[in-house]
């Protein structure tokens, strides 16, 4: 008889625009990005995580806040990490969208590079190192989160 190690069941979630998931529990996620952003979050201390994904940069102030946009959500995935006893410096990050998918759209300030400097400025001021930057380009990404290890799968579409 072989002691074959226990299967980790983990929960699955598709996250959409404007969504995002913190689990103290073993979870994947899965999310679809264009200029859009996402930034998951790994304590390897406590092998718990979170993803966001968010489509602007910044909330204007006007109607409701919500995670669609960076601000907000980059806020409250760090609290939800936070709030179950994580510290920032133990924070991994992984950063990932922020294409410009259209070449009319083309610039130096597109929304994506905005939605990207965003982040990175975010996770800068909090001391919050990336460990993989996979960002720009004129492709969708594919991204696949496991919350409890901090791996990701990445693929083009």
């Amino acid at each position: 008889m072989t002691n074959a190690p226990a299967a980790i069941v983990r929960a699955t979630k598709f996250l959409l625009p404007g969504q995002l998931v913190v689990s103290a529990n073993p979870m994947e996620i899965t999310t679809i990005l264009g200029s859009c952003v996402a930034v998951c979050l790994w304590d390897r201390h406590q092998r718990i995580g979170g993803l966001n994904h968010f489509m602007l940069p910044l909330f204007s102030g006007s109607g409701s806040s919500s995670p669609r946009f960076g601000d907000v959500a980059m806020k409250q995935l760090l609290d939800g990490l936070l709030n179950l006893g994580s510290r920032a410096g133990s924070l991994q990050a992984r950063v990932y969208g922020g294409a410009c998918m259209f070449e009319p759209m083309r610039s130096a300030t597109h929304l994506g590079r905005k939605n990207v400097d965003l982040a990175l400025a975010f996770l800068e001021r909090n001391g919050i190192h990336p460990v993989e930057i996979e960002i720009g380009g004129a492709r969708g990404r594919k991204v696949i989160f496991r919350t409890d290890e901090g791996t990701t799968c990445l693929k083009s579409i």
